[in-house]
């Protein structure tokens, strides 16, 4: 029986004009082949960068290291981080917004860390789907480093407004 259909299947090989050696091999790469740096490096957005006072507040929440760790992969165009990764990525923003450090904890920072959250979701779904093309993802990358940037922003603007000594009359 064994025989039978090892015998069908190299038929049905010849007769596709292929060998063995010629199958198609699976892409294993953690890049699609169109998607680079070059590419997301031209999406337009402002990128916003952490201000010195803000850095230092960041320097020890682990949980924002590790995730800008996982942006500065995206922009390398390197999406092993949502390749079937559910579990780690929830734990992650989960992680996130527990360890909050309290002189950032306002809600225009808990609202863009949910942006942030939802975008991350949506576009893990997206390089999981089986029939993933880079069209389809790089969207999903550039709304990731929006919130990301939104993110930086406003904390940016959290600690600047904190640093203000308004005298009230």
């Amino acid at each position: 029986m064994k025989f039978i259909i090892s015998f069908c299947l190299l038929i049905c090989l010849v007769s596709c004009g292929k060998s063995v050696d010629e199958a198609p091999k699976v892409e294993q790469e953690n890049t699609l082949p169109s998607l680079s740096k070059q590419t997301i490096q031209k999406f337009n957005y402002t990128e916003y960068l952490l201000d010195p006072k803000v850095k230092k507040i960041t320097n020890n929440w682990v949980k924002y290291n590790e995730l800008e760790g996982v942006v500065m992969n995206l922009k390398q165009a390197d999406l092993t981080y949502f390749k079937e990764n559910h579990e780690i990525l929830e734990a992650l923003i989960t992680d996130l917004k527990q360890s909050l450090p309290e002189t950032l904890n306002s809600p225009a920072i808990m609202s863009r860390l949910i942006a942030l959250e939802t975008k991350l979701y949506k576009l893990e779904s997206l390089v999981n789907l089986s029939n993933a093309t880079p069209e389809s993802i790089m969207p999903g990358i550039q709304e990731v480093l929006v919130s990301f940037s939104n993110l930086n922003l406003q904390m940016n603007k959290k600690i600047e407004r904190d640093s203000q000594k308004i005298i009230k009359p």
